[in-house]
């Protein structure tokens, strides 16, 4: 059995960490489905000619799944960890070609071990010739897959904090809902959720997404989410909804939930609702082309696809970490 220092490694080479993003959307109540102060009609899209969009989302893989056990016969679970973030840039009314859209990417590697145990290394490095991989080891309670989900997020919100910076777009849209640091409650960060888990509108006004024909949008929604992982206030978290119908499918199978935070203010919120409501249905996706049509944009399908390929080799990956934990 592998050791590293007094302990002792096994491999769990058929489970995965079941990697659910249910906890992703926070939960929130409603707050004021009146704050834009219009009636509860389907909303027209309105065309940004020459806007410039940053896509942001992240991907996470498995790579090994282990139990770390002592000289007392005490067991721990831990999981090798890959999360990758990106950002794609799309300008309207240019070619956008996949080369130059992808201006971003960062990468990290962990190692979560669930519960209080110290294996005497921050770090853990192994050697793939020509290049090294390390994976930082963090001790976490509870599920691990909440943690790797945090991992994502975090990532992803560095990755559009600095798209911001140097890329100045007019909009940067998350895959899933916002994160938010100080940073960005005043910045144009929307939240692109593509499924449905709880309702944002109240039950006598939902008869409004039947009516909804693609490019049009709901009236905008005050919410207060809940306090995420890390505990911060919930105040600090009030968002901005709106629902947009971006496919001809019948109900909400063809409609997908946006959100801003609410710091931006509702003028500012309002004009970029009416940019989303036309621009996000232009990249929707097909049956054709996706199982998850319409809501997996095509921007998006091809930012994971890039993410994936430079999380490099797992069958290669796995194979490097048992055999050089077994030496």
């Amino acid at each position: 059995m592998p050791r590293l220092g007094r302990y002792r490694f096994s491999f769990d080479t058929w489970r995965i960490v079941s990697l659910e993003e249910e906890h992703l959307e926070e939960s929130g109540d409603i707050g004021d489905p009146d704050i834009e102060g219009v009636p509860w009609k389907p909303i027209e899209g309105k065309p940004w000619e020459g806007v410039s969009v940053v896509f942001v989302d992240g991907v996470r893989r498995t790579e090994n799944l282990i139990y770390i056990e002592d000289e007392r016969g005490n067991f721990w679970e831990g999981a090798f960890v890959s999360v990758a973030a990106g950002a794609l840039l799309m300008k309207q009314g240019r070619t956008n070609t996949a080369q130059d859209s992808l201006r971003e990417f960062l990468l990290r590697r962990f190692l979560f071990v669930r519960g209080e145990v110290d294996i005497g290394e921050d770090r853990l490095t192994f050697e793939l010739d020509p290049v090294r991989i390390e994976f930082r080891v963090e001790s976490v309670e509870g599920e691990i897959s909440l943690y790797v989900n945090k991992a994502m997020a975090d990532l992803e919100l560095a990755v559009a904090e600095r798209s911001y910076r140097r890329l100045k777009p007019d909009l940067i849209l998350t895959d899933g809902t916002v994160h938010y640091s100080a940073a960005v409650k005043k910045l144009p960060f929307v939240g692109y959720v593509k499924k449905h888990r709880r309702m944002y509108i109240p039950a006598e006004r939902t008869h409004i997404l039947r009516e909804l024909s693609v490019g049009q949008r709901t009236p905008l929604v005050l919410i207060h989410s809940q306090p995420t992982m890390d505990s911060r206030e919930s105040s600090a978290l009030d968002k901005l909804t709106w629902y947009v119908r971006i496919g001809g499918e019948e109900g909400v199978s063809g409609i997908a939930r946006l959100e801003i935070s609410a710091g931006v203010g509702v003028e500012k919120a309002r004009e970029i609702a009416d940019a989303t409501a036309w621009l996000v249905p232009l990249f929707a996706s097909t049956e054709f082309t996706d199982r998850r049509a319409p809501h997996n944009l095509l921007p998006i399908k091809h930012l994971e696809n890039a993410l994936r390929r430079r999380l490099g080799s797992q069958t290669l990956i796995r194979r490097t970490i048992a055999s050089q934990l077994s030496r």
